[in-house]
Order: C-alpha cells, then structure tokens, then sequence
C-alpha cells in the first residue's frame, strides 16, 4: 500500500511539475507583484495540476514503449494500474481548468487550449517528427505567458499584454523556454529509438536519421546560446542574468551538444536529458536575480 501510494506522486514527475509551478510563479513576478497578487497563487496550482495531468497521460499513452525504454516507471513496474491512471489523469485536468476560471480569462484560454494541446500530443503527435517537439515546447513556453497574464487583474488585460510584449514578463522566458525544451525534446527521441522503432513511432532520429536529430538539436542549442544574451544586450534582465547564463548555462549546452555527437547511445543521453532538465532551474534563477527590481 505504501509503494501504491507513493506512485500516485512520482507518475506526475514531480520535478517537472515544481518547475511548471516556478515558471509561472516567476512569470507572475516579473509581470505585478507575485505576493499581493492572489490570481497569480491560484495560476500557479491550475498549472502544476495541468502539468501533472500531462505528465501521467503521457506514461499511460507510452506505457508499451516505456516497457522498453523506461521499465521502472509506474506503470510498466505493475505499481499503478493503467485504468487507475486514466481517471487520475482526468481529475488532474479537470481540476487544472478549474481553478483557471478563478484566475482570469486569457489564463482560462491558456490553461483549456493546452490541456487540448497536451492532448493531441500524447495520443498523435508524440510519435511524429518535430512537431511532438513542437508542441511540448509550446506548452513550456506558454506557462510563462500564463503566470505573466494571471498576475493582471482581469481589468488591466491591456497593460498585461503590454507588458507581456515589453519583453519584462513573459515573452523572453518564453522564448528562451521554447528553444531550451526543443534541443532537449530530440535529446530524448534520440535516447528512446528503441522503445520508439519497436512502436513503429516516426520521430526524427527515425523518420530522418541520427545524424538529421543530431543537427537539429545541435541548431536549437545553438541558436538559444545566441539568443539567450539578447535580454540582456536589450536593458531587461542585469549583471546577474549574464554571469549565470555564462557559468551555469552555457557549459550545460555545450555538454549537450558534445555529447550527442559523440555519444549518442541511450544511457548518455538519459544523462545529458537529466542535466538539461536540473539546468532549467538555472535558467530561472538566472531571470529571478537579474529582474530589475
């Protein structure tokens, strides 16, 4: 009972959901004040639960290949039953989109089109080249549209949709989100080939080839290392900013790169995804201590 117990929380991956949490919770930061601002505490639980939900249908639309790939996960280990799964899933989402209500409109829109997004992603476009990656990267990058939107009252819609293209809210976290989740997204397809190829999945690495994964990751590491200074050459993000990007991010993206050319096999990449996913809480953190106060 114990064990059965603690499956219910770790089918939800709990670090992916504690960073779901903290990207809104900074995005609402940088957009109002985070503490005076109740809709932004509630945004911050709609998403963890929508996180959460995504998470658990994803195990339950991947558990044939995760026998595989990931045999210690929840659901293939035998310890949560895949109906038992299926209704967790479904309270979680439901839940999410509810509390979105109480938060404001656009967050509402935001948080009901990327249940539907998450969706679409786990029964059809997972197993697609780029645009599962696509879609996963959108997801990520809209939580900080979300946490930047819910931290307006309803009244001030227009002043947060400036603030959100003013660049000190949402929108450059977003970016930066969007391009860090799609280098890391190939990272993983390439590290799953052979739970993937035996569910017969078109994912780049084998729609088009290793060597074709290998260049696109290589193209959204890249690019993002470029990017990623633009805030700050720009007068939105200070010193901080720059001095954690150059020590904690940067080394992360060239260990990624280095590695998926020259050791491409599924353990290494299960080490560099890990890495890669331990370094997006640099990444905010990075944004939090070079904000303008």
């Amino acid at each position: 009972m114990k064990h059965k117990a603690s499956a219910w929380f770790l089918i939800t991956r709990p670090l992916n959901v504690v960073i779901a949490g903290l990207s809104i919770m900074l995005a609402a930061a940088l957009a109002n004040s985070f503490l005076a601002c109740g809709t932004a505490w509630v945004a911050v639980l709609s998403g963890m639960l929508i996180t959460a939900g995504a998470n658990v249908i994803n195990d339950i639309c991947d558990v044939d290949i995760d026998r595989l790939n990931k045999p210690t996960r929840m659901l293939p280990a035998g310890r949560l039953s895949l109906r038992a799964a299926k209704c967790y899933t479904i309270i979680l989402f439901a839940c999410g989109i509810f509390f979105s209500i109480f938060v404001n409109l656009p967050a509402m829109l935001i948080a009901g089109g990327s249940t539907i997004v998450v969706i679409a992603y786990s029964f059809w476009f997972k197993r697609q080249p780029l645009i599962g990656n696509f879609a996963v990267s959108l997801i990520a990058a809209l939580a900080f549209i979300f946490g930047a939107v819910a931290a307006c009252p309803e009244t001030h819609v227009t002043s947060s949709v400036r603030a959100l293209y003013g660049g000190r809210a949402g929108i450059f976290p977003a970016l930066l989100a969007f391009f860090f989740h799609f280098g890391r997204e190939i990272v993983k397809d390439i590290e799953d080939q052979i739970g993937d190829r035996s569910a017969s999945a078109r994912t780049l690495p084998l729609a088009y080839g290793l060597q074709t994964a290998q260049i696109a990751a290589t193209a959204a590491f890249v690019f993002l290392a470029g990017i990623v200074l633009v805030p700050f050459a720009l007068g939105y993000y200070q010193q901080p900013y720059l001095s954690i990007i150059l020590i904690g991010i940067y080394p992360a993206l060239a260990y990624a790169v280095f590695m998926v050319w020259r050791k491409p096999e599924t353990k290494y990449m299960r080490r560099t995804s890990y890495i890669l996913k331990a370094d997006m809480l640099v990444g905010l953190a990075a944004i939090f201590l070079g904000s303008p106060r």
